[in-house]
């Protein structure tokens, strides 16, 4: 009986530790089961959270209308949208391959150069035989007055009036407005236009609302650049563009389309991949399969998800959206005003210089409203939300950019004449002889100061004369873009330069 009781025990024993392992076994796959829906459901509410900021987006700028051509209307397209061309074309998702992409250092990194920008304004004393009287004075001033570098004319004195009477005040260069000299003259002179066209509209709210420059609230600007069809692209100009802005975007949002596959744009895409890491820029190069579904509304959704996938980096409602293309070169100094200053900015649109086969000639026109920059809050797809009036950055006198249209080598224009992709609208001088337009015939005009209809007369700029002659960076990099700044089919320009040389 006692040898039967035992060998009971001992099986009831290992029955006991069996079940007791099975229960751990099962608690385990249980625990791991509610981990992974907990994950999930994590994973549901980011993509809700983005959902919801996005019908946010859509509430704040209205409904969506991508047929909407009329900037002048109550919408208009932020960006370009392509026609979708073919039965299939509109439907097909562009797929984020063949691009580069280069994420800064941190996820929430940002162009902040506050400290390099702005200075702390050392004040002088005019008297300083009473040292004590000084010190205890300088207990009741003001915070000390920040002044944007490039504005002020000195940075070492204060303006010329006693400061003990008067408030503290940087000293502007010329062209340079404000307390703190960071309002550039195309900034001053919009500001005052845009509140009397609010006034007069019975606006409250102006289209650019400010606040004080801080390092600390500073607003990524994301640069939209479409650059077309490579074969039609002037990398000189892509290059200085990059090398303007290079200082005051975050995020080059660069795409093109492939549709051709050639070795020639296997080399111009790793040469613009090139331009942006030795300028140490941070992009996304997306590259659309076809021109069909090449369109603004695509484009943009896929920067945003990729930005936020790739890099980390969520799009927020106060961020600002800079459209442009490759024929376009935007002033650092308003972009980066705006970037400093703006709160909220409604969409504006540059007045341009307007600038034919290099910036050695003008369009008799003078100026072209081209490109778009806008917070985030008041896009939905691409699309921007806009009243009925026109809001612009630049005059006839001072403008917010340039546009250097046509500035191809003579073989690239021709190749652009016989392609789909321009939009010039012109009657070429001879419609029997159209098949000998060449190379030499574009020389000619580029030489006399033609426009491409054979006829429009350009008006001949100066770098001595002209205040706007070229972006500045243009100038003082001339050796790297000396075919953008001198016309190099000009006779005459060249004995010009001989004449200066010899004197």
């Amino acid at each position: 009986m006692v040898k039967s009781f035992t060998g009971t025990a001992v099986v009831s024993a290992g029955n006991g530790r069996l079940g007791i392992t099975k229960k751990l076994v099962l608690w385990s796959v249980l625990i791991l089961q509610i981990g992974f829906i907990g994950c999930i459901w994590l994973l549901q509410m980011s993509y809700n959270g983005q959902e919801q900021q996005q019908q946010m987006q859509q509430s704040v700028s209205g409904s969506w209308d991508p047929d909407a051509k009329d900037w002048r209307g109550r919408r208009v397209n932020f960006v370009k949208n392509h026609k979708q061309r073919g039965a299939g074309g509109g439907g097909e998702e562009a797929r984020f391959s063949g691009g580069g992409v280069h994420c800064p250092r941190h996820p929430h990194e940002n162009v902040n150069r506050y400290d390099l920008d702005f200075y702390q304004m050392k004040v002088e004393r005019l008297n300083n035989t009473n040292l004590m009287e000084a010190a205890a004075y300088e207990e009741d001033l003001e915070p000390s007055l920040w002044c944007y570098r490039q504005g002020t004319l000195n940075e070492s004195h204060v303006n010329e009036v006693d400061y003990l009477m008067a408030p503290l005040q940087c000293k502007c260069a010329n062209g340079w407005h404000g307390r703190d000299c960071g309002q550039p003259e195309i900034i001053w002179r919009a500001l005052m236009t845009l509140s009397r066209v609010s006034k007069r509209a019975g606006i409250a709210a102006p289209p650019i609302q400010l606040r004080e420059a801080s390092g600390s609230n500073l607003h990524r600007l994301y640069y939209m650049l479409e650059l077309g069809p490579w074969e039609l692209l002037n990398l000189d100009l892509l290059e200085l563009q990059l090398i303007a802005l290079i200082e005051v975007v975050d995020y080059f949002l660069i795409y093109y389309v492939n549709h051709s596959g050639s070795k020639e744009q296997e080399q111009h895409q790793h040469t613009v991949e090139a331009m942006l890491g030795r300028n140490n820029a941070s992009y996304l190069l997306y590259q659309c399969p076809t021109r069909q579904n090449c369109s603004s509304s695509l484009v943009y959704g896929q920067f945003r998800r990729q930005l936020w996938s790739l890099c980390g980096v969520q799009m927020q409602v106060k961020d600002l959206l800079l459209h442009g293309d490759s024929e376009t070169v935007y002033a650092p100094s308003s972009l980066k005003f705006l970037k400093y200053y703006a709160k909220d900015v409604l969409p504006l649109q540059f007045r341009l210089k307007f600038n034919v086969y290099g910036f050695y000639w003008q369009h008799p026109q003078r100026t072209l409203l081209h490109g778009v920059i806008s917070s985030l809050n008041h896009l939905h797809n691409g699309v921007a939300q806009i009243d009925s009036y026109s809001h612009t950055l630049g005059d006839l006198n001072h403008f917010g950019g340039w546009h250097c249209q046509l500035c191809l080598s003579p073989e690239q224009i021709v190749r652009l004449l016989q392609s789909s992709y321009h939009n010039l609208n012109v009657k070429l001088p001879n419609t029997s002889r159209n098949a000998h337009i060449d190379s030499f015939y574009i020389q000619r005009l580029i030489s006399n100061g033609l426009y491409i209809d054979g006829t429009t007369q350009l008006q001949r700029l100066r770098q001595q004369s002209e205040k706007y002659y070229a972006p500045e960076m243009a100038l003082r990099l001339s050796s790297q873009f000396g075919q953008l700044l001198v016309n190099l089919y000009d006779v005459s320009e060249e004995e010009d330069d001989v004449d200066n040389e010899m004197e």
